[in-house]
């Protein structure tokens, strides 16, 4: 609906949809390419494509849309630059202000651990936790943006999530009983 309003020339529904995605979409692309700049400027590209190839889109997600074309000029701006990702540098580290020093420093150690679990997935299985768990997009949406099927979409989360059970095994350890036998770096995709 957004999408038709759009196609049809309603600034209104463009601006709500930019005030809607940026932030996500930003956050997303900056793990893409490893450079909030770059990311901002990726982004700022996909509303302008969506905004001028608006007459193309009728139907489907809007946001899914613009994760799209900004995951595709993102994913070209880091083949011609070869951006290299550092999980460990991108973030920083969010600190409640009722958290003490303690908390703060357990956070840092699991935010630390998950990210370099994280890092360790497959490219596919990474992308959809992050799309999925991390930026709050349905599986419907990750599937349009990365133009695969939902059931792709359900599959990968369902071997990252195993996969990270086991990577964080020593931190999660109610879960050691109940861990599946899916090897951690398996590679085939579905």
């Amino acid at each position: 609906m957004i999408l038709a309003r759009i196609g049809a020339g309603d600034r209104d529904a463009f601006a709500g949809l930019v005030n809607e995605t940026w932030d996500p979409l930003v956050e997303h692309l900056t793990w893409v390419l490893g450079s909030r700049e770059a990311a901002e400027d990726a982004g700022q590209e996909a509303f302008i494509r969506l905004w001028e190839r608006r007459e193309r889109w009728h139907e489907g997600s809007a946001r899914a849309l613009v994760f799209r074309i900004g995951r595709n000029l993102a994913l070209d701006a880091r083949r011609k630059e070869r951006v290299r990702r550092d999980w460990a540098t991108q973030e920083a580290q969010v600190v409640g202000e009722e958290e003490g020093p303690e908390e703060a420093a357990v956070f840092g150690e699991y935010d630390c651990r998950f990210r370099e679990a994280l890092a360790t997935l497959t490219p596919g299985r990474r992308e959809v936790i992050e799309l999925v768990r991390l930026r709050g997009l349905t599986h419907k949406e990750a599937a349009e943006a990365l133009e695969i099927s939902q059931q792709t979409v359900a599959n990968r989360m369902t071997l990252a999530l195993a996969d990270l059970r086991v990577l964080l095994a020593d931190i999660l350890p109610d879960l050691r009983a109940n861990l599946p036998s899916i090897p951690a770096r398996e590679t085939n995709d579905g």
